[in-house]
């Protein structure tokens, strides 16, 4: 009798044998729970299109001719039995697992990330009466650098001293004295490599993202100011397994700063960012005969067009310790954010493109970080040099069951079927560095640089730059 072998020919490929899919098989798939079976979109497809196609209840099988009305396309030549060869003739697929999933949805697993992306845009953005390093310049959520706690020497030909009986003390600001009464511009640009391993259950990648961001702020008071940033970006990437996907993000925040007191700050945020995802991802369908391959394999691409929404809330609180030029302090914060991936459809893909339901993501982030700075006066400005260290922990993105049908699968009874995305990394660490340029001016250039270290699924470097101008 004629049987089938799985043949997976994809770089996250997943091999084993099984037997011939029985009726008895048939009905207890479709009966159980989608999270009882839930397991690989390539052993899936697999499963579903073996045995000329079984799975998807065509009433194929070892022996038996299988139903084809309602499947069209490629999809219809893969369960066809074939010729000349009897029954039992089997067919088997491979696809690429989980790789259109893995772009629009592992965002969450590193929400901090994109989050934090927007916000170092803000660096830098509020100085008055500069007497030390900011307390915000390149913390987790580095928004507006008001000043506030103890003073630091500085010396500068640029700056008027003052004593204040402790040493000289160099004070300097443009707000105050502003015809804006403290409006501020800023613009900002990223540079950020983003790079997902092979998983279990996704598919790998390594990308670019270029971004852009301006807006501006607004100090109400000393100790209160608030701000609008919109932002764009675009992250160009490779799947591993073959293909390509280009994503473009759309997005506003709005920020606020108050200081309760001399050394101790909070921040709040709320945003939205709308993505646009295309995405062409590999899939090879095989047809097998008694364990042999009949034939060469069927490449094709399976090509989408998809978008989601993103939006999301924040909030950081902080304190600064002094000591001369040096400043130290704790972070302590939470991020939330709720992903929208709207319903979508693959075209082509061999007969195995998929299409997608929709499916909506959680996530609530915590940040526990320390901030490290140092003030050095030179011939062309203040420069302030910052360090941080922030240890993020997620507590509500989780794995997740994604549920598709064959595009090709026109039936009114339409089989659904769910696949698994993988387990996102719980515990990791955002480490950054830095620098900005006090200005006589009131222009303030700053640079700096940020890693994430300590997630198994991702690595990620980022570079942002720009130039604030108070007016």
């Amino acid at each position: 009798m004629a049987h089938s072998h799985l043949q997976s020919d994809i770089v996250t490929s997943h091999t084993g044998s099984r037997s011939s899919v029985s009726v008895l098989a048939i009905v207890f798939f479709l009966l159980i729970p989608l999270s009882s079976v839930a397991q690989t979109l390539n052993q899936q497809v697999n499963s579903l299109l073996a045995d000329n196609c079984a799975g998807l209840g065509t009433g194929g099988g070892i022996n038996q001719t299988p139903i084809l009305t309602g499947l069209v396309g490629s999809l219809k030549q893969l369960c066809t039995p074939l010729p000349n060869k009897g029954g039992g003739q089997s067919q088997d697929a491979s696809t690429a697992g989980g790789g259109a999933a893995s772009v629009q949805g592992s965002a969450a697993s590193i929400l901090n990330r994109t989050l934090l992306g927007r916000l170092e845009d803000l660096k830098n953005e509020e100085r008055e009466g500069i007497e030390q390093p900011s307390s915000m310049l390149f913390n987790p959520l580095g928004l507006m650098s008001m000043t506030h706690g103890a003073n630091i020497n500085v010396s500068s030909p640029f700056y008027a001293s003052t004593s204040t009986g402790g040493g000289p003390i160099t004070t300097f600001g443009t707000s105050s004295q502003s015809r804006w009464k403290g409006l501020g511009f800023f613009a900002s640009g990223l540079v950020e490599s983003l790079n997902r391993d092979i998983t279990t259950f996704q598919d790998g990648y390594k990308s670019t993202i270029l971004g852009f961001s301006t807006g501006m702020d607004y100090r109400f008071r000393k100790n209160v100011a608030a701000g609008l940033v919109g932002s764009f970006s675009n992250t160009d990437g490779d799947f591993r397994s073959g293909g390509t996907f280009s994503t473009n993000s759309y997005g506003f925040l709005t920020f606020a700063q108050i200081l309760p007191t001399e050394k101790t700050f909070m921040q709040v945020t709320a945003g939205y960012t709308r993505n646009n995802y295309l995405v062409s991802r590999l899939t090879t369908a095989q047809v097998t005969l008694d364990g042999v391959a009949q034939g060469q394999p069927v490449s094709a691409f399976a090509s989408s067009n998809s978008s989601g929404d993103v939006a999301s809330a924040g909030f950081l609180a902080g304190y600064d310790h002094a000591m001369g030029r040096f400043v130290i302090g704790p972070r302590v914060g939470v991020n939330y954010s709720q992903i929208h991936i709207g319903s979508y459809a693959e075209n082509g893909g061999g007969g195995i493109g998929l299409a997608y339901d929709s499916q909506h993501i959680y996530s609530l982030q915590s940040i526990v970080g320390i901030l490290g700075s140092a003030a050095y006066s030179t011939r062309i400005g203040i420069l302030v040099h910052q360090v941080n260290a922030d240890y993020i922990h997620e507590f509500a993105n989780s794995q997740r069951l994604i549920t598709v049908r064959f595009v090709e699968d026109q039936r009114d009874n339409t089989t659904r079927f769910a696949f698994q995305n993988e387990v996102p990394v719980r515990n990791y660490f955002n480490l950054g560095t830095g620098m900005v340029a006090i200005l006589p001016n009131g222009w303030q250039p700053f640079v700096n640089f940020r890693a994430m270290v300590g997630n198994e699924q991702f690595s990620n470097y980022a570079g942002t730059f720009g130039l604030r101008i108070e007016l």
